[in-house]
């Protein structure tokens, strides 16, 4: 129409053009609402489908899971290795999650919230205590000192990884876990951001607040009686988990829902540790190194009525810490609280910020 048309500029065209469409539509409008409605169903039936399809596809794609073996001092450690898939950068930060005393790499909420740093753009690594789970080690000895090493052996896992900028290092820790943050995080400088949430400062202070008198006596005379037995012996004798850490009827049942809404932990209601366990704890004091933090961050999360691992004793180490800091005291919370759903968002949404912050994520 154009050509025959001989029109001289472009726009002369493109409105003769127009007008020659709108003609023919109004010419056979019955015919162009007929082709529309198949466009439309073949859009439905066909395009959107598909569409959705690589959209689901990509969401599943948006990171990687694996596992992955590192070794610690001649044990190996099993760990779960969360990366995302692509990165705008170079490199990215990676976060390290140090469990409770339960020391599983997938119990509580450690995968979700890995798979959630992944989606803030990080690299997150949980991890089996050794002696636990799949990583090798003596079941039952859980000696403080030996996670340290585990942990900073875990970070140098990390700055292999060709994702991980190895200046933009991470750790996060719950209960047991959270008294092993702040001290590697006080004499490793790779660590520039840390969490540390229902924490403790001072092992001898921690296992004697948690005890009446007569049973943190008792306590001290059954590890005096087995470093006697172990120089006999080399055995060192097993104790319950609660034998322990002991609590009061409230923390126990609280600890036991956690536990039944996990079936998965059926195996932990049976965890027992050494007596040498409970002397390496008293030996352990974070408190004593938290003054090298800074100028690195960390921020420590309590529970107001924790009866597992009080508030007093994180208190004291916040106070022991230099800038940049930061401290919650959740109030009315207990110990297990912290893995509540409400709790467990505003934790999230608390260490989001603070992660963002000190290990510059955009």
């Amino acid at each position: 129409h154009a050509k025959q048309a001989a029109l001289d500029t472009p726009l002369e065209l493109y409105t003769s053009a127009y007008q020659c469409l709108l003609d023919y539509c109004r010419k056979n409008l019955t015919s162009v609402i007929i082709l529309l409605k198949i466009a439309a169903s073949y859009m439905a039936s066909v395009i959107r489908p598909l569409l959705l399809s690589l959209t689901i596809f990509r969401v599943k794609r948006s990171h990687m899971e694996r596992r992955v073996f590192f070794n610690s001092d001649g044990i190996r450690i099993a760990g779960i290795l969360f990366e995302p898939e692509a990165t705008d950068n170079d490199s990215c930060p990676a976060i390290m999650l140090c469990q409770g005393m339960v020391g599983v790499k997938e119990y509580f909420w450690f995968p979700h919230l890995a798979r959630r740093l992944v989606e803030l753009g990080c690299v997150a690594l949980i991890w089996d205590y050794r002696g636990v789970g799949e990583s090798e080690g003596e079941p039952g000895r859980l000696y403080p000192l030996e996670q340290v090493e585990d942990i900073r052996n875990g970070l140098t896992f990390l700055e292999t990884n060709p994702k991980v900028d190895p200046e933009r290092l991470g750790l996060m820790g719950f209960s047991f876990g959270a008294g092993m943050v702040p001290y590697v995080a006080g004499i490793d400088e790779r660590v520039k951001c840390s969490i540390s949430v229902a924490g403790w400062g001072d092992g001898e202070r921690w296992m004697q607040s948690i005890r009446r008198y007569y049973e943190w006596l008792d306590l001290l005379n059954q590890i005096e009686d087995d470093r006697k037995t172990r120089i006999e012996t080399g055995m060192s004798e097993m104790v319950s988990g609660g034998g322990i850490l002991v609590g009061d009827p409230t923390t126990a049942a609280a600890r036991q829902k956690v536990i039944d809404q996990i079936p998965e932990m059926e195996n932990y209601k049976g965890t027992s540790y050494s007596l040498a366990t409970a002397e390496k704890l008293l030996d352990f004091k974070p408190i004593s190194v938290v003054e090298r933090i800074s100028p690195r961050a960390i921020m420590y999360i309590a529970a107001e009525l924790d009866s597992v691992t009080p508030a007093e004793g994180v208190v004291g180490m916040f106070e022991e810490t230099y800038e940049p800091k930061k401290l919650w005291v959740i109030p009315g919370a207990t110990h297990y609280d912290v893995y509540r759903e409400d709790l467990k968002e505003q934790i999230w949404d608390m260490s989001v910020a603070w992660f963002k912050e000190y290990l510059r994520i955009d």
